[in-house]
């Protein structure tokens, strides 16, 4: 059976709503023995028809007829205080002599609630049962609130109050009571009131009780759903200006069932609650409540309604007897949520959406928009960050993220932000109109965006039906599909990690996963109905549902068909930069300052060439016959190798230099059309009496023969005669960038920085190289060791309290800023502190071989945001001097510094200061084994002899590493490598490493380290490529005095981490690849399942696994066989035979 005919089936039986009402009689009633019940109801089925079974027809009350509630919005968040409205919706008549005073102030009267569903008519009924009782107040709460709300209009947090309101959600708490407490407070002449529109929520009901008054009565007007409906839509026609949408009235139906059954649950046991009749005429109605009023009010005691005995109450002789029948259990007050419960939920047609979208607003950014949904803990954010790392100008917008930010921001200072915070902690919307006010105002920061990515929105009609409105050109949506028991499992995990997110808790996530359930998956049918819905298997490994999502987004915005594989696909996003410029012009010294700064791969045609000569490789055997003979090499062989060469590095680089190209137009128009298109083109312009001057110096020590005066001249000419069109074309199209290049090469290059941030290309997050920071307490002499590093290692100092000294003195709008921030005494902010530092490196990590970060982190959140917006120290360098030794030589500093702090009670001060910081800094960095600890107790030629042997046994070890031999060794589970590898040890002296093995042993020591990553690993998330070079590394060095000779088996499995590992760690000096058939590793990976108990040893997780490999596994082999360094080989044999294999390369290299 298809899924339609199954559809076809279950909606011809009404099988959906026979389902919903045994669900609602379930709930409500709550029987001890569930199945007896549910047999029970179903021989009752038995006898009706199909048009008899409505959702509530076992709940056996004429009153309730509300399903099973929605599990959405939760409790609403209070309010501050407010001053008494001035505008009132209340009815009063004749006025009585004042009643007894209540202890909080308020009358001690009788107060009733009259309660019913939206168009109930409980406002007209409750005015005339006031009418009929002289001294009884009528008070309608939600006249009272429009009112305030009208009052309020420029107030920022009343302005999302409204907004709540007329969207058919609950106004938090505190507003809702303050208002009732002054309308109370301000007529204390009353014999009663008669509250109508109030308690809506179980939460109100509790807080009125304890802060206000007694609750006498509550009176249910009971309507059937479908009269209520059929009534809003007569009257929907009738009026000329809608008061309130569809989608709002059914969001008001929806929260009235979900929040005022337990409500009425709640007074029913407590004997209080009284049922009319509210489909009958409005005459038979209020002649119903009238009687029953009367009743209640015939025999006051003390001046309140008694509370009923447990026995029958007084009720309409209509309505002959209750027909309440046994209540269900109530879960006790205090109960927790202790698991995570998956909402059972009916099926939910799709709404309506009737605000189209008509495209985007010409005043707002055009780029196209892309809605990525999913539920809660599908894994949307892990792929936006995925996507926007690979494609640089799609922008990501993250509606939690965005929100969350505005509140650390804003804090709950602001009583808008408080009252926010307190609906996202509690798994609820932020109200519509801040949400897409944050929208329009983040995409306005992009307006050159390709494209925006937008996650977290919208989650229901409403909002959806409000960017139609007021943003539009919404272009499609992909869903991550993920099964609820997969979503179930991450979201436990993440709730149990101590995520630092205030929506991550137990209630707040079980809301969202039932609003997710009833408004998101609704309205994701809606947009599938629009034809703009992508649905993407969720429940696969992450890189294979990027790897869909990439096909997704190539084919929309750039025109590639879904199934293919363009040569030129992995180039689409990454920029490219020609750089041009005369022999001499400084190029290859300016491309070297952007490689290291901007983590740009420097690609040159004839480096190219040179390097496919020496591959031995078919096409470079070629390329040597057209080089003997002197023929030049066609432009379709030296694009071919330059494409290959930037699909190797595209999934890696932040871009490419191509050097001293193109020479000639047809190179560059060539290139742009079937490669990849220029972003700019750097030209070095310089004189050639320059040019001449700097190749005449070089040619003192180059020895090369081209070097000379007639040679230059001529290269000179030949290059501005094929140069010179190039320049035209590109300054035509204004692409062409002209540099000065005849100042020194740190000018010049302060000259390149400014166009690439003209250009908007930001510093690679690895350019930083080698950072220490220098921690001691004052007096310990680190200054005075920290200019002695510089002297010997050549490392940038770099002080923070400098730095803003620096800022202050130059006269800058920011040093302005600055100034007046100390001249009150405030602190600087650390974000200020953090740019600081950050511009100071970025100007010296050219010339700089690391940084000594003088005085930090003062405090641990120092370090931590240095670490997440900066990068990692390699070490913390620890001064270690006793307080006696530092206050003694601050006393002595004071008889020739004159600084008023160096007096022993300011000491003594500063010292303790010092030391309540600084700890948990050290603390923190010993956990993560980063502390270099150095005595400074003696003199500063003593003190440097132990900081050198620091610095020279961080240096011996890199220039160890960096000569040492090391081997990939990859091959798909089941290939045998692990095998391999073992014999590999055992005849050559290999020392054997794996990442897995290291990252287990680490978590079995029990250091700090360990317990880090085995929470990292508890979560589900991937341990950080840092945390594993670190392992590695660490390994390495503790077996240098054993062997120089390294086997990295199963490492790396993509090529960043190839390349990651080459740059910190060690050079790779070959790949051993075990190459076998998908169909002998899964034969052998289920032939081990038999007997190693492995759950992921089965055909389907095989599957996956082969599948994961060959993608990820691919580009390492493609990049390190450009450079010669793989050796494939057959792992299809037995071991030995392999082995032979294995012996024959080993045996051609000098281990």
């Amino acid at each position: 059976m298809s899924t339609e005919d199954a559809k076809a089936y279950l909606s011809s039986r009404e099988v959906p709503r026979l389902f919903e009402c045994l669900m609602t009689g379930l709930m409500f009633h709550r029987p001890k023995d569930h199945i007896q019940y549910l047999i029970d109801c179903l021989e009752k089925v038995k006898t009706k028809s199909q048009a008899e079974i409505t959702w509530n027809m076992f709940v056996e009350v004429r009153s309730t007829k509300t399903p099973l509630p929605p599990i959405d919005n939760g409790k609403r968040p209070p309010t501050r205080e407010r001053p008494s409205t001035t505008e009132t919706a209340i009815v009063t008549h004749t006025t009585n002599p004042l009643p007894p005073i209540g202890s909080n102030g308020l009358p001690n009267v009788p107060a009733i609630f009259i309660i019913g569903g939206p168009g109930s008519g409980k406002s007209s009924h409750a005015e005339q049962v006031a009418a009929k009782h002289p001294g009884w107040v009528s008070i309608n709460l939600g006249q009272l609130l429009l009112a305030e709300i009208k009052n309020r209009s420029t107030d920022e947090k009343w302005k999302a109050v409204k907004d709540l309101v007329v969207n058919g959600e609950l106004a938090p708490e505190e507003v809702t009571l303050e208002l009732l407490h002054d309308i109370l407070k301000h007529n204390t002449q009353a014999e009663g009131f008669i509250i109508q529109g109030f308690p809506r929520d179980m939460e109100q009901a509790k807080e009125f009780e304890k802060k206000i008054s007694k609750v006498d009565a509550v009176l249910l007007l009971d309507c059937e759903e479908n009269n209520l409906i059929d009534k809003f839509q007569r009257q929907d026609k009738s009026r000329n200006e809608k008061d309130i949408s569809a989608n709002t009235f059914a969001r008001r139906i929806a929260t009235f069932k979900e929040k005022t059954l337990p409500v009425l649950k709640y007074f029913d046991d407590a004997g209080k609650l009284f049922v009319v009749n509210g489909d009958k005429s409005e005459e038979e109605v209020q002649e119903e409540l009238s009687y029953l009023f009367d009743t209640l009010i015939s025999n006051l005691e003390n001046g309140r309604i008694p509370t009923p005995p447990k026995g029958p109450r007084p009720t309409s002789t209509k309505m002959m007897a209750r027909r309440l029948v046994t209540p269900p259990c109530t879960p006790p007050e205090n109960s927790q949520h202790q698991t995570l419960k998956w909402p059972t939920v009916t099926y939910i047609p799709p709404p309506e959406i009737k605000v189209k979208d008509e495209g985007r607003l010409s005043h707002l950014p055009q780029a196209p928009v892309i809605f990525l949904a999913g539920g809660p803990g599908s894994g949307k954010g892990t792929q936006c960050a995925k996507v926007t790392a690979r494609y640089h100008d799609i922008i990501h917008l993250s509606m939690g993220d965005i929100l969350r930010k505005e509140i650390t921001e804003r804090g709950t200072v602001d009583d808008k932000w408080a009252m926010v915070t307190k609906l996202l902690r509690e798994g609820d919307m932020a109200p519509v109109d801040i949400t897409e006010e944050l929208l329009i105002n983040s995409m306005k920061q992009f307006p050159d965006a390709r494209a925006f990515l937008v996650e977290g929105y919208p989650r229901d009609a409403l909002q959806y039906e409000n960017f139609n409105r007021n943003i539009g050109g919404h272009s499609y949506t992909i869903l991550l599909d993920c099964d609820d028991q997969y979503l179930h499992a991450r979201l436990v995990l993440r709730g149990d990690s101590g995520s630092e997110r205030i929506d991550d808790n137990i209630p707040a996530i079980e809301k969202k996963l039932a609003f997710f359930a009833k408004h998101t998956l609704p309205l994701l049918k809606a947009i599938d109905d629009e034809h703009k819905l992508i649905v993407i298997d969720g429940d696969r490994d992450e890189a294979e549902v990027f790897y869909d999502i990439v096909k997704v987004i190539d084919y929309s915005l750039y025109g590639l068909q879904l199934d293919q594989e363009p040569n030129n696909k992995d180039l689409i996003n990454v920029p490219v930069i020609f750089v041009l410029g005369g022999p001499g012009s400084g190029k290859g010294t300016q491309c070297a300052n952007i490689v290291k700064k901007y983590g740009f791969t420097h690609l040159s045609s004839g480096d190219l060439l040179r390097d496919e000569v020496a591959s031995g490789s078919e096409r470079g055997k070629q390329l040597t016959e057209i080089m003997e003979k002197g023929d030049l090499v066609p432009l379709d062989i030296v694009l071919a190798l330059m494409k290959d060469a930037m699909k190797v590095y595209a999934g890696v680089s932040k871009g490419f230099l191509i050097d001293g190209y193109p020479r000639e137009k047809e190179q560059g128009i060539r290139f742009e059309q079937e490669v990849a298109p220029a972003k700019f083109v750097l030209c070095f312009n310089v004189s050639d009496e320059t040019m001449t001057k700097r190749l005449k110096d070089r040619a003192q020590y180059s020895g090369r023969v081209d070097d000379n005066d007639e040679t230059i001249k001529k290269r000179l000419k030949t290059f501005h005669d094929v140069t010179q069109p190039v320049i035209d074309l590109y300054n035509s199209n204004g692409k062409l960038k002209m540099i000065d290049a005849e100042g020194t090469t740190d000018e010049v290059f302060e000259m390149v920085d400014k166009v690439f941030e003209e250009e908007k290309i930001p510093p690679s997050k690895d350019c930083f190289g080698k950072v220490v920071f220098v921690v001691g307490g004052p007096g310990s002499g680190k200054g005075t060791q920290c200019d002695l590093i510089v002297q010997k290692y050549g490392y940038t100092h770099l002080s923070s309290g400098d730095l803003l000294r620096a800022e202050v003195q130059s006269g800058s709008e920011r040093g302005k800023q600055l100034t007046e921030i100390m001249q009150k005494g405030e602190l600087v902010s650390l974000d200020t502190v953090l740019q600081l530092l950050k511009e100071a490196m970025l100007k010296k990590v050219v010339s700089s071989k690391g940084f000594l970060i003088d005085g930090y982190p003062r405090e641990l959140e120092q370090g931590v945001r240095f670490e997440q917006e900066i990068c990692a120290p390699q070490f913390v360098l620890y001064f270690d001097v006793s307080d006696e030794t530092m206050t003694k030589r601050l006393l002595g500093r004071a008889e020739t510094s004159g600084r008023a702090d160096d007096n022993a009670e300011t000491i003594k001060q500063r010292l303790v200061t010092f030391h309540d910081v600084t700890t948990p800094v050290i603390d923190y960095y010993t956990k993560q084994q980063k502390v270099v600890q150095v005595s400074a107790e003696k003199g500063k030629d003593e003190v440097f002899a132990e900081v050198q042997k620091v610095f020279d046994e961080v240096e011996a070890n890199e220039a160890a590493l960096k000569s040492s031999k090391v081997i990939f060794v990859i091959g798909g589970p089941g290939s045998g490598k692990g095998t391999q590898c073992a014999n590999i040890v055992k005849d050559y002296g290999f020392c054997h490493l794996s990442s897995g093995d290291l990252l287990r042993d680490e978590v079995k020591s029990g250091s700090e380290r360990g317990k880090r990553l085995n929470a990292i690993m508890e979560k589900g998330d991937l341990v950080p490529l840092e945390e594993v070079l670190q392992l590695m590394k660490n390994a390495m060095v503790s077996n240098l005095t054993k062997t120089n000779c390294f086997l990295v088996d199963g490492y790396p499995r993509e090529l960043e981490q190839g390349l990651k590992f080459e740059k910190e760690v060690a050079p790779c000096t070959n790949v051993l690849y075990f190459d076998v058939s998908d169909e002998t590793m899964t034969s052998r990976l289920l032939e081990r399942g038999k007997s190693s108990g492995r759950v992921d040893d089965n055909e389907v997780t095989i599957k996956k696994r082969l599948q994961t490999f060959h993608n990820q596994t691919k580009p390492v082999i493609d990049y390190y066989k450009r450079f010669g360094k793989v050796c494939q080989i057959s792992a299809e044999s037995g071991i030995d035979e392999v082995y032979l294999e294995v012996k024959k390369f080993m045996e051609t290299k000098q281990w």
